[in-house]
């Protein structure tokens, strides 16, 4: 819930940078979240199934993304922590061998113990 909040109100940072309201990007956040609660039932059976073959897009590609997001952030003033931390999870599962695996691979880097507990 949280993460699908801060992603929600990272996009309205961003776009208000941008001069677009609120209200506005409401909408197509809506839409992009509805079309994301789709594939998880697909992810899940990845999951389940301990193999993450790439029916929609690698992690390379999220990765890629992610970037972006980043600098847009940074090149309009909007705080980049968010983005980030989910690029610092996404390189870790990079580097794990998972760069073209869907993104349902990301399980394996919650999965592990944090740094400061293991």
């Amino acid at each position: 819930m949280w993460n699908i909040l801060n992603g929600f109100l990272q996009g309205a940072a961003l776009l208000g940078a941008a001069g677009v309201s609120a209200t506005t990007f409401a909408p197509l956040a809506k839409a992009g979240i509805t079309t994301v609660a789709d594939w998880v039932s697909g992810y899940a059976q990845q999951i389940d199934d301990g193999a993450y073959p790439a029916l929609d897009a690698t992690i390379d590609t999220h990765l890629a993304s992610m970037e972006h997001l980043i600098h847009e952030s940074e090149f309009l003033g909007v705080t980049a922590e968010l983005p980030r931390f989910v690029k610092a999870l996404t390189d870790r599962a990079v580097a794990a061998g998972h760069g073209g695996d869907s993104y349902a691979a990301m399980i394996e880097q919650f999965r592990k113990p944090s740094a400061e507990h293991s």
